[in-house]
């Protein structure tokens, strides 16, 4: 059987269904959409969403056989950059979706049934509340949340499950533009991708505690933690990998080409040989490159 990826087309205004069985691919389904879609994520082993910038919705598609099939436009009142599964439970999801640009960040319920419209609520956030994550823990006790990059103010914010809608916290503010924020396995670590400066960070998700990463001069703009101190950075049409100690010294680099602006990472076992492979999502070309691990292993040591 194999598994399944569904991709935005954000140049040709699609959404893509493909089929992957151990190291092939074969394309299933092209459906078109509104003006440039920008992310989609698994509802369900049936069920997908894509954040659509024009329609300013989620367009809601059931896999039927081989075809994608659109079932719900859920509107949301902004230009939408990211959509996220947040719950799952009998036919009813809710989604937290964030904004291309503006503060505005929706939490979106939708019952698969169709009997209603999608409960839509509003909150903000920050500017640019970019690539949301879900955290296993938040610094001061808080429990789990979620925690996203501001592109444009420069800061990660998280807001707890215990409070979704509340006024996020302000887990750390930069000088440079932070891209993205991804956990670390055990949540020990919330990394921190940042554009420019010759850095990146880290955040200790039990005590806040920053830590700055050594990193070429043009950052990075995706991040994928492997372990607690094994992290991908990416970049044009690059990944290095570091090996770090606990002061977020680097002990070691490593790099890997790939084939475009990589703005998008994603560890999975695709070809179910018990390593995990990286899915590296790109923003410019018309590839997306899977990386089969084991990754560190293969990429090329640095003199």
């Amino acid at each position: 059987m194999g598994c399944r990826m569904v991709v935005v087309e954000h140049e040709n205004n699609a959404v893509v269904l493909h089929q992957l069985n151990g190291r092939t691919s074969r394309r299933l389904d092209k459906q078109p959409v509104a003006y440039h879609p920008d992310s989609a994520v698994w509802l369900s082993d049936h069920l997908v969403g894509a954040a659509v910038e024009a329609s300013s919705s989620i367009d809601i598609f059931r896999i039927e056989g081989e075809r994608l099939v659109r079932v719900h436009q859920a509107h949301v009142g902004f230009a939408p950059r990211d959509v996220v599964l947040v719950e799952a439970m009998q036919g009813r999801y809710r989604m937290l979706v964030t904004p291309y640009s503006g503060k505005e960040v929706a939490w979106v319920d939708w019952r698969e049934d169709n009997a209603e419209a999608a409960k839509v609520v509003k909150t903000h956030w920050c500017e640019a509340p970019w690539h949301p994550a879900r955290v296993a823990r938040l610094p001061g006790s808080a429990g789990p949340g979620y925690a996203a990059a501001c592109l444009d103010d420069r800061r990660v914010v998280a807001v707890p499950d215990s409070n979704l809608t509340g006024v996020p916290k302000v887990l750390a503010t930069f000088n440079v533009v932070a891209r993205q924020a991804r956990p670390s396995p055990s949540g020990q670590w919330l990394y921190v991708a940042l554009e420019t400066g010759g850095r990146n960070a880290r955040i200790h998700m039990d005590t806040g505690e920053l830590q700055w990463i050594n990193a070429p001069q043009t950052g990075a703009v995706a991040v994928a933690p492997l372990s607690d101190d094994l992290v991908v950075w990416a970049d044009d049409k690059h990944l290095y990998l570091q090996r770090l100690g606990p002061q977020g010294e680097v002990l070691e680099t490593r790099d890997h080409q790939t084939s475009g602006y990589s703005t998008g990472l994603q560890w999975i076992d695709v070809d179910a040989d018990g390593e995990r492979d990286l899915v590296v999502y790109n923003s410019s070309g018309d590839t997306v490159d899977i990386l089969f691990g084991p990754l560190w292993e293969q990429a090329k040591r640095r003199q």
